[in-house]
């Protein structure tokens, strides 16, 4: 599932994506498959791949042909190709940085939030396969991308500093910084209901967000990111309703 591939600023928030193993790099630990091999949905497991393979199967149980899945995410990429001048966009973002970030911005946003609609039918699809319990995840995926990206493109950029070597630099440590952070705040123990999680599990969640935050401090888009996430995670657990959180 990767329609952020058409360019380089949307390209830019693909390695974001391994921001979900922060809430679910314990996995491998205690998560088993069901008998019937069919793939369960962890409650804090937000990986594409699990998502992808999850909404396939619902669909198949719902009697409706899994590859209405696939079909649709294809037309979501043909509508992303038909916002966005993908050739003139990527020939200026190979010259994208701080003394240029705003003149490349306020060129290109205005398409690239259009192209957030391209979702929309897509999210429709995934409706009808999907319980609303885990649809939501879906929901707030799709929010958290649109999210970045406004906070990428308001006013042309007045939020971030895209400076291309500590950019390059974040890219290159992410991987790292998500694995040492899940280390050392997330327990290890499986959670079977993201609605239960108690003051601890949201302490855990919170401390989490905020070592991958300041390990990012560098990089504003991907601190911004990991911020976005964490807000739009949360509002699909118990913790929006924690006292003092």
């Amino acid at each position: 599932m990767k329609v952020l591939e058409l360019n380089r600023v949307i390209a830019l928030l693909l390695p974001i994506v391994f921001l979900t193993t922060v809430f679910s790099s314990f996995r491998s630990i205690s998560c088993q498959e069901d008998n019937d091999h069919q793939p369960a949905l962890d409650p804090m497991d937000f990986s594409y791949q699990t998502l992808w393979q999850f909404a396939k199967s619902e669909c198949e149980k719902r009697g409706f042909n899994a590859s209405i899945i696939t079909r649709s995410w294809i037309d979501v990429r043909r509508c992303f190709r038909k916002s966005i001048d993908v050739v003139q966009f990527n020939t200026d973002s190979i010259r994208l940085n701080v003394d240029n970030q705003q003149a490349v911005l306020e060129k290109h946003c205005p398409n690239l939030m259009q192209a957030t609609s391209c979702f929309g039918p897509f999210m429709i699809t995934i409706r009808d396969c999907v319980p609303d319990e885990n649809y939501e995840i879906f929901e707030a995926l799709q929010q958290w991308i649109t999210g970045v990206l406004e906070y990428i493109c308001e006013d042309n950029g007045k939020n971030i500093v895209y400076d291309r070597v500590k950019h390059e630099n974040c890219t290159k440590e992410l991987n790292n910084y998500i694995f040492m952070c899940a280390m050392e705040n997330i327990m290890r123990k499986q959670y079977d209901d993201r609605k239960s999680f108690n003051q601890e599990d949201c302490s855990m969640i919170v401390r989490t967000k905020n070592c991958l935050v300041n390990k990012l401090a560098e990089c504003s888009v991907f601190k911004a990111a990991a911020e976005l996430f964490y807000e739009n995670f949360v509002k699909i657990t118990s913790c929006i309703n924690q006292e003092n959180f």
